[in-house]
């Protein structure tokens, strides 16, 4: 059921076996996998209607270092969370790219990830084919082989360079909401409280209480046997450090809470020109496109195991989006002013994913920018730290230290020049590179700063999600991940709240 939070009267305590802190997908995920296992759990979200002002205030913050565009702006409280920042379209309506980490992104690559991912990627599997029905998604499989005439043009065979032909599935925001909040409102084992702001945790031998406070200003409490947050990577970071800070019965002993930040930042730096009387369609494998089973896919190009994971290079996928001809461009810009582009619409494409369905896209495409999404390694000094300023509830805001480091952006260049490499000798064209291009890093994919590592000393929570030195916390969610390839993180994110939700379920 969903409550009201104004309505709890001032200074009430509401007993529950789980307490979820955060409505996005992964609180979501595990309370309606407890709720139907017979676990009484409350749902604590501190946003209201997605344009909830007063919430979305909530998510400032300072930034430090390098070029970012704020924390209020590359998040959001509401129920359903950031999913309300998505933007791709789907057949379904607004969704999301999806697609697995790679098994080479749990292994220990990076110097300050030494021991990688606690489990492996056998252990994770099961719970990707698990997520995949979740979110609404096909069969999982990911590779290029797998998809290969499949509802389109065949796959170029791409040279021995270290490019392989692989996918990204397509999923609308609605397949993966419309059943969690139909379970979660509907259910009569969850109390999902929109407009309850976490404001104070802390731990108790039996469990936790947590203090929130309603948007007139009035506090309650909760008070469970467990506690999840699951916030997103900067929330539940500020939320570890407010208790750790207040001695709630949080401790660090790793010194990593907060820090090994991480994004997913977007490189357009590589630009190819198709070879002289190429068909633009001859590559139409590489676009949006319905599988024969009404699975939506987008042909990409992926790093294989032995560039990306021995090498020690960037993991990184590319996709090509097409360049609408100047003239066109501005003639489309024009017309949309005035109101006349309808009619002229299918001359004047934006570009984007669907150009291969274009009838002459020969006449209207210049060429394609070939879009990199990249890994960004964690490092101790990208962190989440509380800052001066307070919120309205008087409890500090997070501050962001993040910079695209110097060794990160040599790698990187290690990327383009294989990529580039690749297509030329598929005979793809001509790619020419932007030297001195910056990757963007607004994502929206924030990770790291609650990191699994077995041992307390090197991370903050364990295997399970279990924050070191409780029995009763929990964390869910991107900031867990010790690394986190170039993957948009929402189908990882889903399997680690469903073998979160298996543990929990598990436990007396």
């Amino acid at each position: 059921m969903e409550l009201d939070a104004t309505q709890v009267a001032r200074e009430r305590t509401i007993e529950t076996e789980l307490c979820i802190i955060g409505a996005g997908p992964a609180g979501l995920v595990v309370a309606t996998q407890l709720a139907a296992a017979g676990r009484d759990v409350v749902i604590l979200e501190s946003g209201t209607a997605p344009d909830h002002a007063a919430a979305q205030a909530l998510n400032e913050g300072a930034e430090v270092g390098g070029a970012y565009r704020g924390l209020a702006t590359t998040r959001h409280r509401a129920v359903g969370g950031s999913t309300a920042l998505w933007n791709t379209p789907t057949p379904g309506g607004v969704g999301a790219k999806y697609v697995p980490l790679d098994p080479w992104d749990l292994e220990p690559r990076w110097p300050e990830a030494p021991g990688g991912w606690p489990i492996s990627y056998d252990d994770l599997r099961p719970f990707f084919v698990r997520a995949q029905r979740q979110c609404g998604l096909g069969p999982f499989a990911y590779d290029g082989a797998a998809w290969r005439g499949n509802g389109g043009a065949p796959a170029l065979q791409l040279a021995t360079g270290g490019l392989v032909p692989a996918v990204y599935q397509m999923g609308s925001r609605s397949a993966l909401l419309a059943p969690l909040l139909a379970s979660a409102r509907d259910g009569t084992r969850t109390r999902l409280c929109p407009g309850s702001t976490v404001v104070q945790l802390s731990l108790e031998p039996a469990g936790a209480t947590v203090t929130v406070a309603n948007t007139d200003g009035a506090h309650w409490r909760v008070r469970a046997r467990r506690v999840v947050l699951a916030g997103g990577a900067v929330e539940n970071a500020r939320l570890l450090l407010l208790c750790a800070a207040s001695g709630g019965g949080v401790r660090d002993d790793s010194g990593w809470l907060g820090r090994g930040f991480m994004e997913h930042p977007r490189d357009r730096a590589l630009t190819l020109t198709l070879s002289t009387g190429m068909d633009p369609r001859a590559i139409a494998w590489y676009d949006a496109h319905r599988a024969a089973d009404g699975t939506t896919i987008v042909g990409r190009m992926a790093l294989d195991g032995s560039v990306a994971g021995e090498n020690g290079m960037l993991n990184a996928s590319a996709t090509l989006l097409p360049i609408v001809r100047r003239v066109r461009a501005r003639l489309r810009s024009a017309l949309g002013r005035a109101g006349t582009l309808r009619a002229l619409q299918r001359w004047l494409p934006a570009g984007g994913h669907g150009w291969s369905t274009h009838p002459a896209p020969e006449r209207v495409f210049d060429g394609f920018t070939v879009l990199l999404n990249l890994e960004q390694p964690p490092r101790r000094e990208n962190a989440i730290v509380l800052g001066e300023r307070r919120d309205a509830y008087d409890t500090p805001l997070p501050v962001l230290h993040w910079r695209w480091h110097p060794d990160d952006h040599a790698q990187l260049v290690r990327v383009r020049r294989t990529v580039a490499h690749a297509l030329e000798s598929a005979g793809f064209g001509r790619v020419t590179i932007d030297e001195g291009a910056i990757p963007d890093p607004h994502a929206h994919h924030h990770a790291g700063t609650t990191r699994m590592h077995p041992d307390a000393r090197q991370g903050v929570v364990d295997m399970d999600g279990r924050v070191h030195g409780t029995a009763s916390l929990f964390v869910v969610g991107a900031s867990t991940f010790p690394t986190c390839g170039f993957a948009n993180p929402m189908l990882t994110i889903v399997a680690m709240a469903l073998r979160l939700a298996d543990r929990l379920r598990d436990e007396p």
